[in-house]
């Protein structure tokens, strides 16, 4: 027998692909189906075509394939095939709770023992037999089922809820998130500065049982090292409940009364169980750095972040929920050691429910504050409602030693605009013989306005009375008055008038945005107020972004007006490289005004780079001109993010690095990757190393053939895909994607089934010097079929071992098949691209 070995390029990767059988399609198949009859005389070959005679095979097995309700694409799934019987050529679909859910039908209206039964397995019989009314039709070809049921079947559930049978709750494992900054300066007046920052988030999980903490670290060289337990609870849905129980240190929602730390027992509503939701609430944090700065935020004065940004616009929109509520306090640290500060409003108001839909908290334990000594006992309870479209009521009220509160609220979805008002009452005692009490009134406004469509997100305004204080401020000062006299000056003020307004205003098209946001605050026995005003346009000219951005700000303790011009434009650097940005922004303020440039992009084939290089120049009215320049990087390698910054000026250096990311363990090992979020997806696909994460950059699969996604949307479905472009062809994913509908905080394990062997392009011929039939069945000495003959007589096929016996097989009779022997190299083993290629005379005498 004469074969050769060789190597196929890329190219020659066209001729592999057989053609579809034009055959008719399948029916839903019962016992009695009727069998079709081919003329032999008018195919070209000798082909056994009885295999089509029920329509086009479907193996049995597992299978990728479509899904359509009523003509509407309901996504991609894996379904089991079985064969009815022993004779049988065309496999079945087989259904289970999984498969039903995806299509959309109803699980309630199942009778009970069919419930039963798909609960613990799956159906094979016709649809019908488990929903009568139903029909299911299944395209070979298409590889597409199509199912036809009446509306009183489908589910009517809110778009995007997912049944709770099909809810993962994940494996038993352990993570830890980390985010690690080092910063250091040197200034030749002011001298050197350094400072670390780490944040900590970790946990573990068993059953449905979610063990998580929080802690952080920071370090400086003037005031040496601090560590703090932020937060430890244990926490776990309770899902006829549509609630979550949460048992430790954690906070209130925040809903009626702002939000307060606890240490005891909490039972709540879990939203994302219903429809979807933002986690908590949290302000996006938006201002503007000079230079490579290092951003710290502070609340009640415990640091809650810190990050290295580069000079310009900066957003930091992912704080976590705070359990202490209050105002944030934001310092700008520039390079060259200069600090700058501001704060940002940090407040909750009611929201609209949907009719007939219920909200609650309730809250046992003690309060928690890591600043203060003096922690009272307290109880919690928020209940809101919805009685109708119109109308939504809300009450909560605290109970705590020397304080109470109670509030009483309803908002209005009215056609001018969504409205709140609620009213809330105080009475606190500080210290024996004070007792402080009062009132709150707040109102909340939001809309789109009719005609000139301006989105006033927010509109919101409150007035308490000199006696009214909050609980956070109540224990505070409580605290202050037993626990250190001396530091009562420093008490927080009690408030009288706050306004808050945010707005945007889309123009004609061509013409840009506007946006407003504004706050002002007063207090009682304290004059002035804290001003801030922000009016910002922007718009786009073809591949050119300009904007403006004028704010004025009221300092209380200074007095003084201060206000600030941002002017940027940005344009991408070359059309071939739409990833690569020049961005120029002119600021000036009050004492002084800055020229910044900056260019940034990113690299890599997976994205994997992103880089930034700036050069600035400053003129101050009282320290003259200066320039600066310095630049970043940013690596999302497949095990951690890493990053790093340097800037010079004059008489100043800086430097800064960072490190983040996630490690999981479980009962099969450790797995790095460079991002984790709360709810994950634990990837494992033998022999698959290097294939990519679809939609996560850098994230690839390991050494093991495993990799985490990092963020996944609880109660929803979620679907996991991988990219095999890379991989060698000696290695086939059997499947690429699969939806998983994880609950809150789970770790979810996703097997990717492979297969490995040697990948043979084979060009056989006869003895009679005629190429294969096209069609015929390709086995191995197992008779197993390891592929099939497509046009020329080639066949794309993945063999088990370096060598064997291969059959090919046309027909029953003994002239109707043949076989050949081949044996690969020893060192034919290969990463990459690329088919073996052989060829073989295949003889009729078996061996």
């Amino acid at each position: 027998m004469m074969w050769h070995l060789r190597l196929l390029p890329k190219a020659n990767r066209l001729c592999l692909f057989g053609a579809m059988f034009a055959f008719p399609l399948f029916p839903q198949a019962d016992e009695t189906v009727a069998k079709a009859e081919f003329n032999q005389s008018l195919l070209r070959s000798s082909i056994d075509v009885g295999m089509f005679s029920e329509g086009n095979p479907v193996a049995p097995g597992v299978h990728r394939i479509e899904l359509y309700m009523n003509g509407i694409w309901k996504g991609r799934e894996e379904v089991r095939f079985e064969l009815p019987n022993a004779t049988a050529r065309v496999a079945r679909p087989c259904f289970d709770v999984r498969l039903l859910d995806a299509l959309g039908l109803d699980l309630e209206v199942l009778d009970n023992s069919v419930r039963s039964t798909l609960d613990t397995g799956y159906s094979c019989g016709p649809l019908d037999e488990i929903l009568s009314g139903t029909k299911a039709d299944f395209d070979s070809g298409a590889q597409r089922l199509d199912v036809i049921a009446p509306q009183l079947l489908l589910q009517r559930s809110v778009r995007g809820y997912v049944s709770p049978a099909l809810w993962d709750h994940g494996i038993n494992a352990g993570m830890l998130q980390y985010n690690y900054n080092a910063y250091h300066a040197e200034n030749s007046v002011l001298g050197s500065h350094s400072s670390q920052y780490l944040g900590l988030h970790g946990g573990v999980n068993i059953d449905d049982w979610r063990l998580r903490y929080r802690g952080t670290g920071t370090w400086n060289n003037q005031g040496g090292f601090d560590y703090t337990n932020t937060s430890t609870y244990v926490e776990r849905g309770i899902a006829p409940w549509h609630s979550k129980l949460v048992v430790g240190e954690a906070s209130t929602d925040g809903q009626v009364f702002d939000s307060l730390g606890f240490l005891g027992v909490q039972l709540s509503t879990e939203d994302r169980m219903y429809s979807d939701f933002q986690r908590g609430f949290a302000p996006v944090v938006r201002g503007v750095a000079n230079t490579n700065s290092l951003v710290r935020i502070m609340q009640r004065g415990s640091q809650i972040y810190e990050a290295s940004v580069p000079p310009g616009p900066f957003v930091i929109d992912d704080l976590y929920p705070s359990g202490s509520g209050g105002d944030l306090l934001v310092i700008v640290t520039e390079a060259d050691g200069s600090e700058s500060s501001f704060t940002v409003s940090y407040a909750s108001i009611a929201e609209l429910l949907r009719p007939g839909v219920t909200r609650y908290s309730i809250t046992a334990g003690r309060y928690r504050n890591i600043g203060l000594h003096n922690e009272p006992m307290m109880a919690v309870g928020t209940l809101r409602h919805g009685f109708s479209n119109l109308l939504t009521g809300y009450s909560g009220v605290i109970g705590a030693e020397g304080y109470g509160a109670a509030a009483l609220g309803m908002a209005f979805n009215t056609s001018i605009g969504a409205l709140a008002m609620d009213v809330t009452h105080t009475q606190a005692e500080i210290d024996s013989g004070t007792t402080w009490e009062g009132q709150s009134v707040r109102l909340t406004y939001a809309s789109i306005l009719p005609v000139t469509e301006t989105n006033v997100t927010l509109a919101s305004y409150s007035y308490s009375n000199s006696g009214y204080l909050d609980a956070n401020d109540a224990f505070l000062l409580r605290g202050l008055r037993r626990d250190d006299s001396s530091q009562w000056q420093h008490a927080p003020q009690a408030r009288r008038n706050r306004l808050q307004v945010s707005a945007t205003q889309s123009l004609p098209e061509g013409y840009g945005s506007f946006s407003l946001s504004a706050s002002t605050q007063n207090y009682w026995r304290r004059s002035g107020s804290d001003t801030e005003v922000q009016l910002g346009y922007n718009n786009q000219f073809r591949y050119f972004g300009f904007g403006a951005n004028l704010s004025r700000t009221r300092s209380l303790e200074s007095g003084q007006l201060n206000n600030q011009l941002v002017l940027t434009v940005s344009m991408p650097l070359g059309s071939s490289s739409p990833s690569n940005n020049y961005n120029a922004s002119y600021i000036r303020d009050r004492a002084s005004q800055a020229l910044q440039n900056r260019i940034s992009g990113v690299m890599g084939s997976h994205r994997e780079y992103t880089y930034g290089l700036y050069g600035n120049l400053i003129d101050n009215d009282q320290a003259g001109t200066a320039s600066t320049w310095g630049g970043s990087a940013i690596w999302s390698s497949p095990y951690a993010t890493l990053g790093g910054s340097y800037a010079s000026g004059d008489g100043y250096r800086q430097f800064s690095a960072n490190a983040s990311g996630g490690v999981v363990t479980y009962s099969e090992g450790i797995v790095l990757t460079p991002m984790l979020g709360e709810t994950v997806a634990l990837i494992e696909a033998k022999d698959a190393a290097g294939a990519q994460l679809v939609n996560y950059s850098g994230v690839r699969l390991d050494g093991q053939g495993r990799a985490i996604v990092p963020y996944l949307s609880p109660y929803r479905k979620n679907t996991v895909e991988l990219d095999p472009k890379g991989l060698s062809t000696d290695v086939d994913l059997k499947v690429t994607s699969q939806n998983i509908v994880p609950t809150a905080g789970a770790i979810s394990l996703l097997r990717f089934e492979t297969e490995r062997g040697y990948s043979v392009l084979l060009q056989g011929i006869q003895e009679n010097g005629k190429v294969l039939p096209f069609g015929a069945m390709v086995m191995n000495n197992l008779g197993q079929v390891v592929g099939n003959i497509a046009q020329a007589g080639k066949a794309l096929l993945r063999l088990p071992s370096e060598q064997g016996v291969l059959i090919v097989k046309w027909g029953e009779g003994d002239a109707e098949r043949c076989s050949f022997d081949y044996v690969l190299p020893v060192n034919s083993q290969k990463e990459g691209a690329g088919y073996r290629s052989v060829n073989a005379v295949c003889a009729t005498q078996i061996n």
